[in-house]
């Protein structure tokens, strides 16, 4: 800062000493030998036709001080130099400080070379390097050096649209190249200085906190953020460039619009960091940047106007920082104290910035001054940008942290529940444990209880011969059996096939009946419960006994197998069939059968076999649905 400020009192030094120095130079030898500062110049004004004003032309002094009449875009001002003193010099230059609007610049009719400071001051290069286009547009904040050819006398400065000061030309000096060369270079950066390289890191944060923003698309402040760090970032490497892109009205508008725009942007990537805002503040700070961008357009369409748009839109950027600067004060007491500095701070250089700017706009301090305003949007928007590192890092510490209680709490459900699980499982096969063994006592009452019974109260009362005993204990041995098998042979179907046919085969065979034995290979992996399988069994035993005492068969069959989802076991034989009186449903074995196969939902068919055959048909129907 201090550099800068001795650099500008040396400027206006050479403009008050060095000119009456160079002038006794040039009047001694006629020679362009020292830097000679130009303080009077010839100033032409053209106004466009619906003024119905007269053109004039006057010498003026520079800096040339532009009442607000002639800053308008229907007006055309031109300035002529005298360089007559170095038209004689072989490596003369033209050294234009600033100038308070994109302007073109020629001698004869024919334009200016600019030299390119940093490629005159590299070692070995000694001659003027062109730069851009011969004809090209420049731009009045950067400070720029010209080449003026051999012989010329007069070189016009013509801006190009409106000023962006109330001052035309600032600063003018001509002299040799190597003299102006230094202080060129000198002047470049201190106006310029570092402002590509905090371009680059104003978009690089962009950057930034849009990556940061892709998974936290919710969190609208970093967006905002990477907008305003884009806009201003883009500012900065094309309004610190010599030359002008595209139309020069445009380029000076949207030197304003972008202003605004970053101005507004930061406004709300803060407020969304510091809510709640009052709706009606919001609603206003819209609307009034809706109509301040409209302004812009309705100006160009009406051909006049444009200096007011661009002072809207410097008063509500100014504006909206002032508003944003009272939000922050009035949440010092609920803010954290390290966020509050932070804002206070950001927001004060900014301030700074922004009324040194306004100040040289509306002419109270020289157009000779340094610009701020970029700068103090640079340091706001890395101030803020650490402060919403900082925010998600927090954010990020607490998920973390949040993530962990969730895992141990998780933990501590799931171990419960394993707990709760085990004790339960524990609870079922106590509970399994009981009803199976409620079954088997259920079983022995209904089944071989009742057999001995019936067997003990016939001696008691010798109404049955031997042989009848001992069928009766046969039968209740049996019985016993096929509990005792219920509880081993657990629910595979075949295997429970297999038991029952070994207790039966050598019976059949002692009674002369041949057993055919044909169970499809669909049976392969069917598994029954062990009530379902006991109840099967019993029908086929019931089955078997009815063949082996009253039909005289010669053979019986037995087929199983799985159709449609059923278990389908028939039992055939080939005796004499069952009487009419044994079809009766109030015989007691088939009472039994079916009222086995109702207890486990299955179907029960006795029948004789359609002729030729002879026989019974027992046909049983099971479904597994309801039994695997």
């Amino acid at each position: 800062m201090l550099r800068r400020w001795a650099d500008l009192c040396w400027l206006a030094m050479a403009g008050l000493g060095i000119a009456g120095f160079c002038g006794m130079a040039h009047a001694a030898d006629g020679v362009c030998s020292t830097a000679q500062p130009l303080t009077e110049v010839q100033r032409s004004v053209r106004f466009a036709p619906y003024l119905t004003r007269a053109d004039e032309s006057a010498a003026v002094t520079l800096p040339d001080h532009l009442p607000l009449d002639l800053r308008s875009e229907n007006v055309k001002i031109r300035y002529e130099l005298d360089t007559r003193a170095c038209a004689g010099a072989p490596a003369a230059a033209l050294w234009m400080f600033r100038v308070g609007a994109p302007y073109r610049i020629e001698a004869d009719g024919k334009p200016l070379t600019l030299l390119s400071a940093n490629d005159l001051a590299r070692p070995g290069v000694g001659r003027a390097v062109p730069r851009g286009e011969l004809a090209g547009v420049y731009n009045g904040r950067i400070p720029a050096l010209f080449a003026l050819p051999p012989g010329a006398r007069i070189v016009r400065v013509e801006l190009q649209t409106l000023p962006y000061l109330p001052s035309g030309l600032v600063l003018v000096t001509m002299g040799p190249t190597n003299l102006l060369l230094p202080v060129h270079i000198n002047a470049m950066s201190s106006v310029v200085g570092f402002a590509d390289a905090a371009s680059g890191v104003v978009l690089v944060v962009g950057l930034m906190a849009l990556l940061l923003w892709l998974p936290r698309w919710r969190d609208f402040s970093l967006l905002w953020l990477a907008m305003a760090c884009a806009l201003w970032g883009v500012r900065g490497l094309i309004y610190f460039d010599n030359t002008v892109p595209g139309e020069p009205l445009l380029f000076e508008q949207l030197n304003a619009i972008n202003a605004l725009l970053a101005a507004v942007t930061i406004a709300w990537a803060v407020l969304h960091l510091v809510r709640p805002v009052n709706p009606l503040h919001v609603a206003v700070m819209r609307w009034a940047t809706a109509l301040s961008l409209l302004a812009f357009p309705l100006a160009e369409l009406a051909g006049r106007g444009a200096a007011g748009a661009r002072a809207l839109a410097q008063a509500v950027g100014t504006s909206v920082i002032c508003w944003l600067a009272v939000q922050i004060w009035q949440r010092r007491r609920t803010l954290a104290l390290r966020s509050f500095i932070a804002f206070t701070v950001c927001l004060a250089a900014l301030m700074l910035g922004l009324g040194h700017d306004l100040l040289v706009v509306v002419g109270v301090l020289p157009p000779t001054s340094d610009a701020y305003l970029f700068w103090g949007f640079v340091a706001v928007l890395i101030g803020f940008a650490l402060m919403s590192g900082e925010y998600v890092v927090l954010t990020l510490n607490r998920a973390e942290r949040s993530n962990e209680e969730l895992e141990r709490r998780v933990a501590q459900k799931s171990e419960a529940l394993e707990s709760s699980y085990r004790q339960l499982r524990g609870s079922e096969q106590e509970t399994a444990r009981a009803q199976e063994r409620e079954r088997l006592m259920r079983d022995m009452h209904d089944g071989m209880g009742a057999q001995l019974m019936t067997a003990l109260r016939g001696v008691e009362r010798g109404a049955l011969t031997p042989a009848q005993v001992a069928q009766s204990l046969q039968d209740g041995l049996d019985e016993l059996r096929m509990l005792m098998d219920s509880t081993d042979m657990g629910q595979y179907l075949p295997g429970a096939l297999a038991t029952w046919r070994n207790r039966w085969d050598s019976r059949l065979s002692a009674a002369g009946v041949q057993l055919a034995w044909r169970i499809d290979d669909s049976l392969d992996g069917i598994k029954l419960a062990n009530d379902v399988a006991l109840q099967v069994m019993r029908i086929l035993q019931e089955a078997a006994t009815n063949i082996v005492k009253h039909s005289q068969a010669k053979g019986m069959a037995l087929d199983a197998a799985v159709r449609g989802g059923e278990l389908h076991i028939a039992v055939t034989d080939d005796g004499v069939g069952l009487p009419e009186a044994q079809t009766r449903p109030g015989a007691r074995g088939l009472k039994n059968m079916h009222y086995r196969a109702a207890q486990i939902g299955a179907t029960l068919q006795v029948s004789r076999q359609p002729p030729p055959l002879t026989g019974s048909r027992v046909w049983l129907v099971v479904p597994l649905r309801d039994t695997v």
